[in-house]
C-alpha cells in the first residue's frame, strides 16, 4: 500500500535544475510539481496546494523572496512551507528570507541529501501544522456547540428567574441578576401566598456555571410546589431540604444550596424569616435612620436530612427598605472582609433610604460593590450576584 508522504513545488527558470531536484525528491516518493516563474508558481500553489515550495531567490519576473512574501500573506496559502534557495551563502540573503517568512534557507550548491533532509523536515512541520489546525477546528466547532447550548441554557434559566419589577399591595419589589458565566447558581423567587402576604426566596447553589444552573431549575420547581403549602419560612426550608437530600442521596456529588426565605405580611406589617446558610438581608428603618441585618442561621439545604430551621420576625414601617442579596456582591471588592462590606453597605443604604426611584438605589449599590465592566478571565473569576430590593 502506497503511503502519501507529501507534495513539493519546485520553482526555477532552469528546466535542468527543476528536473534534477525533482528526481532527488521523487526518489524519496514525494509528489513533485514544477514552475518556471514566480507568478506561475503562485497559480500552482493555489491550484495544487503543495506542502512545500522550493524557490530560487532569482526568478525571471518576481524574486523568490517576493514569492514567499505573497504566499505567507495569503490566508489560504500561509501554512505552506517555503524553502528559499540562493547561489550565495550570504547573511543578507538569509536575513531577507527570514524577514519575508521563509521557513528555511539553503545554498543551491548543497548536496542532494541536504535538500532531501530539509524538505523532509519541512514536511514533518507541515503535517504537525495540519494536525494542529484540524484539532483547533474541531475544538472551535465544539466550542461553538457549547456556546449555543450555553445561550439556550441562559434563555431557559432567565425564563425560570425573570426580572422582578412589581408591586404587591403597598410594597414595591425590584430585582437585579448578574450571572458570572451567562448561566449561574443564583436564583430568586417571589411567591404570592395570600391576599396580604408574599414570600421572597433567594438562594445560591454550590458552584456556578451549567451544573449550578441545572440545580437552580430543580429548586425553582420544588419551591413552586412547596411554598403555597408551607407559609412559615422554617417549614418551607425543612421540607425543601428533605426533598433535595432525597433527590441526591445516591449521588457521590455534594450538591447543596444556601437559601434565605422571608414572608412579608403587608396587612400586619411584619416580616417572618428563616435562613439556610445564605447571606443576610439588610433591613433599613427609614424613620430611625438605622440599618440592621436580619440575623438567622441554619445548614444549607441538601446537606443533612431533617435539619431544623428557626423562624424569626421583625415589624416594619411604611417606606422602610429590605435588601436581599447573594454573597457574590461582597466578593468583588470585599472578599474575606465581611464586616467592612456590611458596614459600608449599611452606611450607603441609610444615606439613600429616601430615594424614591428603586432603580437608582440599586444602581448606587452596584456602582459601589459590583464590577459590571469586567470581561474575560476577570469575569469568570467573579461569583454570581443577585439582589432584590423591597420598598415596604
Amino acid at each position: 500500500m502506497n503511503i502519501y508522504l507529501g507534495s513539493v513545488l519546485i520553482v526555477d527558470e532552469s528546466v535542468q535544475i527543476t528536473d534534477l531536484v525533482g528526481q532527488w525528491l521523487k526518489a524519496e516518493e514525494l509528489e513533485v510539481f514544477t514552475a518556471e516563474s514566480g507568478l506561475n508558481a503562485l497559480a500552482k500553489v493555489q491550484m495544487f496546494a503543495p506542502d512545500v515550495v522550493i524557490t530560487n531567490a532569482e526568478l525571471p519576473d518576481i524574486s523568490g523572496f517576493d514569492l514567499c512574501k505573497k504566499i505567507k500573506s495569503d490566508e489560504q496559502m500561509q501554512f505552506t512551507q517555503v524553502l528559499c534557495v540562493s547561489g550565495l551563502d550570504s547573511e543578507t540573503a538569509r536575513l531577507r528570507a527570514s524577514a519575508v517568512g521563509a521557513d528555511d534557507y539553503i545554498e543551491s550548491t548543497a548536496e542532494h541529501y541536504v535538500f532531501a533532509s530539509k524538505v523532509k523536515s519541512l514536511l514533518r512541520v507541515k503535517r504537525l501544522s495540519n494536525q494542529l489546525r484540524q484539532k483547533y477546528a474541531e475544538l472551535e466547532e465544539k466550542n461553538h456547540i457549547i456556546d449555543i447550548q450555553l445561550k439556550m441554557g441562559m434563555q431557559v434559566q432567565r425564563a425560570l428567574i425573570p426580572d422582578i419589577n412589581t408591586q404587591f399591595n403597598d410594597c414595591r419589589i425590584l430585582s437585579r441578576y448578574f450571572p458570572a458565566m451567562g448561566v449561574g447558581g443564583d436564583f430568586y423567587v417571589m411567591v404570592p401566598l395570600t391576599q396580604h402576604s408574599y414570600s421572597i426566596i433567594m438562594g445560591d447553589v454550590s458552584g456556578h456555571g451549567i451544573a449550578a444552573a441545572f440545580l437552580t431549575a430543580i429548586l425553582n420547581m420544588m419551591i413552586a410546589n412547596l411554598a403555597p403549602k408551607y407559609f412559615n419560612p422554617d417549614q418551607l426550608l425543612f421540607y425543601l431540604n428533605n426533598e433535595l437530600c432525597s433527590l441526591f442521596e445516591k449521588s457521590s456529588s455534594q450538591l447543596f444550596a444556601c437559601i434565605f426565605c422571608a414572608v412579608i405580611n403587608t396587612k400586619d406589617k411584619y416580616v417572618r424569616y428563616a435562613n439556610a446558610g445564605q447571606a443576610l438581608p439588610l433591613y433599613v428603618n427609614s424613620g430611625a435612620a438605622e440599618s440592621i441585618e436580619l440575623e438567622s442561621s441554619g445548614k444549607p439545604v441538601g446537606m443533612m436530612k431533617d435539619s431544623r430551621y428557626s423562624m424569626r420576625s421583625i415589624e416594619y414601617n411604611r417606606n422602610d427598605l429590605l435588601l436581599f442579596m447573594t454573597d457574590g456582591l461582597q466578593d468583588v471588592f470585599y472578599k474575606d472582609q465581611p464586616d467592612e462590606f456590611t458596614s459600608r453597605l449599611k452606611e450607603i443604604l441609610t444615606d439613600i433610604r429616601y430615594v424614591d426611584d428603586m432603580r437608582e438605589i440599586l444602581d448606587i449599590v452596584c456602582n459601589n460593590f459590583y464590577n459590571d465592566a469586567a470581561t474575560g478571565a476577570a469575569r469568570m473569576a467573579m461569583d454570581d450576584v443577585s439582589m432584590i430590593l423591597c420598598r415596604l
